[in-house]
């Protein structure tokens, strides 16, 4: 292992790539800080900051985690790389239940035509994202489902989410999601230089990103939690739990170590042959399947499918009580997750079925 960081210095080009993806990492935090025009940043960290102690934050915490703070910031990386995400879902999932793009997929050059119509469907999600989220910035009353109890949090701290709700904000509003499209298709631009020119994953590595830079605000919120307070002398939950929680926190991931590392050995048998008088083959190998073929995508498909019917339901029938509640049903609760386990057991599923050709493999 000690040899292996030391050739990332030894090595010249090992060098230059891992220089090359510190440096855009350097841009990615700082497109989570450059804050977009006509929305105060205050009111959106107040609401960030009470909604996680009462109700967790729903659609936007899980926004603001693959952003990593960026909406918190009301960044111009608010939508994050999910938008792309779910457009390469959307592609997957036509490529393997459409013939034409199945065999547009397999012809020559026929995945850099998947990968511009999945570039073509980003674009399209970015818009209108970016419109709903700027409606919800400009009407937070009338859109409660992307960021319910938004209005307490403005009466609270006296300043209005958006300074002018006239036509200054209007045309504003364009630049909004300009800016906020702009933002996502410069990170996944950034993600195929990470690809190419850095440390491979770039993708990946982006969405990493995004959760590590919590990493610290998580571990300030264990603390205040956990450790006992100078003023009263006591802990808001017993340290005790704390301790089963680091000890569960080392058995979980051991065991995604395990599963991931894991293989199934499928017996191949080579039949004897004679050549001459010798006699060669009869020999038994195996064949290693992974017992996770699919790896982590199941989980990222259904996070990110799961995210539009609550938004579309919040704003389609934004003064229905039975939307809202549908909307809330779905971003936390035991329906969330009902849903939330179905989904991931169906894109398990579909994935092995779809990239695991057993005639061809």
């Amino acid at each position: 292992m000690v040899s292996a960081f030391l050739n990332t210095v030894k090595i010249p080009e090992l060098r230059r790539r891992v220089l090359f993806t510190l440096a855009v990492i350097v841009i990615v935090r700082l497109g989570a800080a450059i804050t977009t025009p006509g929305v105060n940043q205050a009111v959106l960290q107040e609401w960030f900051r009470t909604a996680s102690d009462k109700t967790g934050g729903g659609v936007a915490a899980l926004f603001n985690l693959f952003s990593g703070g960026a909406l918190e910031n009301c960044a111009i990386f608010s939508l994050g790389i999910m938008p792309y995400i779910s457009a390469s879902i959307m592609m997957q999932l036509l490529t393997a239940v459409i013939p034409q793009l199945g065999r547009m997929a397999r012809e020559d050059g026929g995945r850099q035509k998947i990968m511009q119509l999945t570039r073509y469907a980003t674009l399209g999600l970015c818009i209108f994202q970016g419109y709903l989220l700027a409606l919800s910035f400009q009407h937070p009353e009338s859109y409660h489902t992307m960021l319910p109890g938004i209005t307490d949090t403005i009466r609270s701290v006296g300043i209005p989410l958006v300074d002018d709700l006239g036509w200054t904000f209007r045309i504003v509003r364009i630049v909004t999601v300009i800016s906020l499209t702009t933002g996502t298709l410069f990170l996944m631009w950034l993600g195929d230089q990470i690809t190419e020119r850095g440390i491979g994953n770039g993708i990946s590595l982006i969405i990493t990103i995004g959760i590590v830079a919590r990493l610290p605000a998580a571990l300030a919120q264990a603390w205040k939690t956990f450790v006992p307070s100078a003023q009263t002398g006591t802990s808001q939950v017993n340290p005790a739990i704390l301790v089963l929680m680091v000890a569960f926190l080392f058995i979980v991931i051991a065991a995604v170590i395990a599963i991931t590392q894991g293989v199934r050995k499928i017996t191949v048998q080579y039949a004897k042959r004679v050549v001459g008088r010798k006699m060669y083959g009869g020999q038994t190998q195996y064949m290693p399947l992974k017992v996770n073929y699919a790896g982590v995508m199941p989980i990222i498909f259904a996070w990110a499918l799961l995210l539009f019917p609550t938004t579309i339901v919040g704003f389609a029938f934004k003064n229905s009580p039975t939307a809202a509640k549908i909307a809330s049903a779905l971003s936390n609760g035991w329906p969330h997750y009902v849903v939330l386990a179905g989904m991931i057991f169906f894109f398990s599923y579909f994935w092995v079925a779809t990239q695991f050709k057993s005639r061809t493999t």
